[in-house]
């Protein structure tokens, strides 16, 4: 009897030792909620703690940016990359951007669609402004799979480093950014010999001008050394003076008498005028 009432004991105290042991294990476990939450408040508080830029929005791009440019960054704009004009400078007046720090950004796109049948995804550029007034340009970056990204400068192009969202790889855009930069050298390299060949050909046409303008010049003169155009005068013609004649009226002259009959009839005049005289002029 006695052995029945001590295995009773045994058994309800073995019982109850089980029972406090799981409810001290459950309210071991309990605190572990608090926690919880207080690491998600350091996440909140940690995210808190980046520089906002742009305006927070269910349309806009939500991204981390990190500035390894090596300098302070003073403007920031975003535009679509087959969009004209870029955003109004993202940063508020006298906010800078340092090296090596984090910033949150919100970007919400403007209305720009693709080309009409084409597949390819829209992208964006970002256009990074610097205190000495150099700017840098990051082009092509696809937004939709960017979440947090590095900004960088190196071998004179701009270029971004981001883990891609889409397929968790590693994506930098350096070769991309070194590819067009050698396609715009040498396209400005073609646009500059192109305007020297112009330039040349410009400067033969004037050549061959003024050759052709000395020669001419030269030819002139030597027609005009060689031969003179007569001048012409106008002959002057003189009014005949008339002259009125003179008349001389005849003077009657009485012959002399000569004394004698015999005298020469072809000395008289009586032959001629009947002996009554001779006329005299």
């Amino acid at each position: 009897m006695k052995k029945s009432v001590m295995t009773k004991i045994l058994v309800i105290g073995a019982a109850c030792l089980v029972l406090g042991c799981g409810k001290k294990e459950e309210e071991t476990k309990e605190p572990k909620e608090p926690e919880t939450e207080m690491s998600e408040d350091k996440e909140v508080e940690k995210e808190e703690e980046y520089k906002t830029i742009g305006k927070e929005s269910e349309d806009a791009y939500k991204l981390l940016l990190t500035n390894h440019t090596g300098d302070k960054i003073t403007g920031f704009t975003v535009k679509a990359s087959k969009a004209e004009e870029a955003s109004q400078n993202l940063l508020e007046s006298g906010m800078i951007i340092e090296n090596e720090e984090i910033v949150c950004v919100y970007y919400t796109p403007e209305d720009v669609e693709a080309e009409a049948g084409s597949e390819q995804q829209l992208t964006y550029d970002f256009s990074l402004a610097y205190e000495d007034g150099h700017t840098v340009e990051i082009t092509g970056l696809g937004l939709d799979d960017i979440e947090e990204a590095e900004l960088w400068f190196e071998d004179e192009v701009g270029f971004v480093k981001y883990k891609s969202a889409d397929s968790g790889k590693e994506v930098s855009t350096k070769e991309t950014a070194l590819a067009l930069k050698a396609q715009k050298q040498a396209e400005a390299a073609a646009a500059e010999q192109a305007k020297k060949e112009e330039a040349e050909r410009a400067a033969a046409e004037a050549a061959a001008a003024q050759a052709q303008a000395e020669a001419a010049a030269v030819q002139e003169q030597y027609e005009q050394q060689y031969y003179e155009q007569p001048t012409y005068e106008q002959p002057t013609y003189e009014q005949p003076t008339y002259e009125q004649p003179v008349y001389d009226q005849p003077v009657y002259e009485q012959p002399a008498d000569s004394g004698g009959q015999d005298q020469d009839v072809s000395q008289s005049g009586e032959s001629c005028l009947g002996g009554q005289g001779v006329l005299r002029y």
